[in-house]
């Protein structure tokens, strides 16, 4: 009897520890600043558990939609050549990703992206799964380990998060992906060269306004091509400080960007060197396993090249310190 009450004791711990905490809903008004900063850490581990209990239920719609009730290729609602469902999703209903956005009021991608995170926590993750069941890591940084793992194998992807896991807490989101990334340099160099192939067909240029009349120019690229773009337009504004420019540094740069994009041939802008500097990391073989360019992992195809061969509008090619 004993056994059997230590088993329903278990049981009903681990169902408590998911569910959400008592919400006294005191005003804000009444509120001590202690009692403010409790209720905030209380609402960021009942969101936790929120976005994993959105994820239970975004796996479990897919179980429950497979692709075999999906009408015939050439009948009417059949899959078209065009239309195919998502690869992270086999055996699961074409319309399973628009079914999940239609529930959350979200856009196809947005749900995808949703349900891909999902499959990645069950499947690679199950450690920051049960974490954020119980409140104990925040959707940001549970979400940031799934980002930066989804494509990566379930048995390396648990390396990772059982070296990482424990001190996922204490670093800020932007860190942690770092980490993660240095973490799959070191074991396993193939690993991130497969992630970067993946992240270099999703890239783009998109734009976004900002209000006041401005708006923000985002590009996708590989880090060394981000690290050289951004150490050339530093040097450059630099340049035309040092010939007295009076503008904030920040200004200048971006309107050397504008130059270079809108009008790259007449810029009338000087050459200039950039010092690019590769920290390496050597594998067992003694070859190279990856390493940081500027601050950003890169594979270890990346640590051993200078600059494309066509370096555009005549600028000197950068100098790479190992």
């Amino acid at each position: 009897m004993s056994g059997r009450s230590s088993i329903v004791e278990g049981c009903l711990v681990d169902w408590v520890s998911v569910q959400a905490e008592p919400d006294p809903r005191l005003p804000a008004a009444w509120a001590s600043a202690e009692q403010v900063a409790a209720r905030l850490q209380q609402i960021e581990r009942n969101r936790a558990r929120e976005t994993a209990e959105e994820a239970e239920l975004i796996l479990r719609l897919a179980e429950v939609r497979p692709d075999v009730e999906d009408p015939a290729p050439g009948t009417p609602g059949g899959r078209s050549g065009w239309r195919r469902t998502d690869p992270e999703f086999p055996g699961v209903s074409e319309f399973f990703p628009r079914e999940v956005g239609h529930a959350l009021n979200l856009g196809r991608g947005t749900a995808a992206f949703r349900a891909r995170r999902a499959y990645t926590w069950r499947n690679k993750l199950p450690a920051t799964f049960a974490q954020l069941r119980r409140g104990d890591i925040d959707q940001r940084r549970a979400t940031v380990l799934a980002e930066v793992l989804e494509h990566t194998a379930a048995g390396l992807a648990g390396q990772v998060e059982a070296r990482l896991l424990p001190q996922a807490r204490d670093l800020a989101p932007g860190k942690l992906a770092a980490r993660a990334l240095e973490l799959l340099a070191e074991l396993d160099a193939e690993a991130i060269a497969v992630r970067h192939e993946e992240e270099k067909k999703t890239a783009d240029v998109r734009a976004y306004p900002t209000g006041n009349g401005m708006g923000t120019l985002v590009a996708d690229m590989t880090a060394e091509d981000v690290a050289a773009c951004h150490t050339m337009i530093d040097e450059l504004a630099r340049m035309a400080k040092a010939d007295g420019d009076d503008r904030p540094i920040g200004q200048i740069r971006a309107a050397m960007l504008t130059m270079l994009v809108l009008r790259p041939a007449d810029s009338g802008l000087p050459d200039a060197t950039v010092d690019l500097t590769i920290t390496a990391v050597v594998d067992g073989s003694g070859g190279l396993g990856g390493g940081v360019l500027n601050g950003f992992p890169v594979a270890a195809a990346s640590c051993g090249r200078c600059w494309p061969d066509s370096v555009p509008w005549g600028c000197v090619p950068p100098r790479v310190g190992a």
